[in-house]
C-alpha cells in the first residue's frame, strides 16, 4: 500500500503514547460515536469547505446544546443564558 509508511509511522507513535492515545479517546472520541451512530449523521448533505464547515459547525452546536440540557437541565440552561453577558 502507498499508506504502509504512514501507518507504520502512526504504530509507532501510538506505542509510544499509548496513555496518551487512550485518554484522547476518553475525551474526544465518543462524541463522534454518538453524532455518527445514535444520530445517523455518517456523511455530509453539502458540497464545498464552507459549506461542509457550517454544517459541522451547527452539528457540534446541537450536540453541545443537548449535553448542556443532560447536565444542567432545561430550567437551568435558560437562566445561565439570559444571565450570560456576550462579551
Amino acid at each position: 500500500s502507498e499508506y504502509a509508511d504512514a501507518v507504520e509511522e502512526n504504530n509507532k507513535r501510538y506505542k509510544a503514547n499509548q496513555q496518551l492515545y487512550r485518554k484522547r479517546q476518553e475525551i474526544n472520541e465518543h462524541i463522534f460515536g454518538t453524532i455518527k451512530r445514535k444520530w445517523g449523521y455518517n456523511h455530509t448533505n453539502l458540497i464545498g469547505l464552507e459549506k461542509v464547515n457550517g454544517e459541522h459547525s451547527l452539528i457540534m452546536l446541537v450536540y453541545n446544546i443537548k449535553r448542556s440540557i443532560n447536565i444542567l437541565g432545561v430550567p437551568d440552561l435558560i437562566a445561565k443564558l439570559k444571565a450570560w453577558n456576550s462579551p
